[in-house]
């Protein structure tokens, strides 16, 4: 099972677009984006182990041109690639109203 997280990266000026595509060819990035907001660019990575993750971000992402600043976020949520347990979903029909018939009244 491996770990998966968010890079969150504030950038110079000019370079979100480059230093976009440059992160998403490192190995172990799943793919990256310059973003709007407070960050330039958001990442996804998808690691064995969290040595891997920070020799990632610190010796990789890190030394990309343009890049000012890293947070990363690790996913907590253990199925988010399908190793937790499959639930079944359950489509239940809604309760019939009480005091209604199956007959729509007659006039009379």
């Amino acid at each position: 099972m491996g770990f998966g997280s968010y890079i969150l990266m504030q950038l110079a000026p000019g370079t979100a677009k480059t230093a976009a595509d440059a992160i998403s060819k490192i190995d172990g990035v799943k793919m990256a984006h310059a973003v709007t907001g407070p960050f330039d660019v958001i990442a996804f990575a998808e690691v064995p182990d969290l040595t891997t993750l920070s020799d990632l971000v610190l010796s990789k992402i890190q030394k990309i041109k343009g890049v000012q600043k890293t947070q990363t976020a690790v996913v907590v949520a253990p199925d988010v690639f399908g190793h937790g347990p499959k639930r079944a979903r359950l489509y239940k029909r809604p309760a019939r109203p009480k005091n209604r018939s199956r007959r729509p009244a007659r006039d009379g």
